[in-house]
């Protein structure tokens, strides 16, 4: 699987279930505003609420206001990097909880490591394209226990 090494994690869904299984409100942070809608349309168009932002001060704002039950931030960011947000959010006690993803156009075998060293509980490589971005979310999220 594509984005393996998810830790189990206990949460209560606050989701609605579909067809699909249950839906989550997603977190995108990624600096490239045309990324992000592409992102936002296909996890929405599999009936996710999504939020999103490009770069720190919106991400905290919308950690705060939109309170997710899943993060997707690029790896690469201009003011930090997604590594870096990884580590933070997962040791602060409001936060810690939050499955996050690590996507980055890196090959599946650095961007793995990389979201082991940081503490991610998946990752995506945008390689696989814009069209398989729901599928894999979908497979992530459902391999955590909620």
């Amino acid at each position: 699987m594509v984005g393996g090494g998810a830790r189990d994690k206990v949460r209560s869904s606050q989701g609605s279930s579909g067809p699909m299984g249950d839906k989550k409100r997603i977190l995108l942070l990624d600096d490239s505003a045309i990324t992000l809608e592409m992102e936002k349309a296909v996890l929405e168009e599999r009936g996710h609420k999504v939020a999103v932002a490009t770069n720190l001060l919106e991400f905290q704002e919308q950690l705060d206001k939109f309170q997710p039950e899943v993060i997707l931030t690029d790896l690469m960011m201009p003011d930090i990097s997604g590594k870096d947000i990884v580590r933070v959010l997962k040791q602060d006690f409001h936060t810690e909880k939050i499955p996050i993803i690590l996507f980055s156009s890196k090959p599946d075998d650095e961007l793995s490591e990389i979201a082991e060293q940081a503490g991610a509980d998946g990752f995506l490589s945008k390689s696989h394209g814009i069209e398989k971005l729901g599928e894999m979310v979908d497979e992530i999220v459902d391999s955590i226990l909620w």
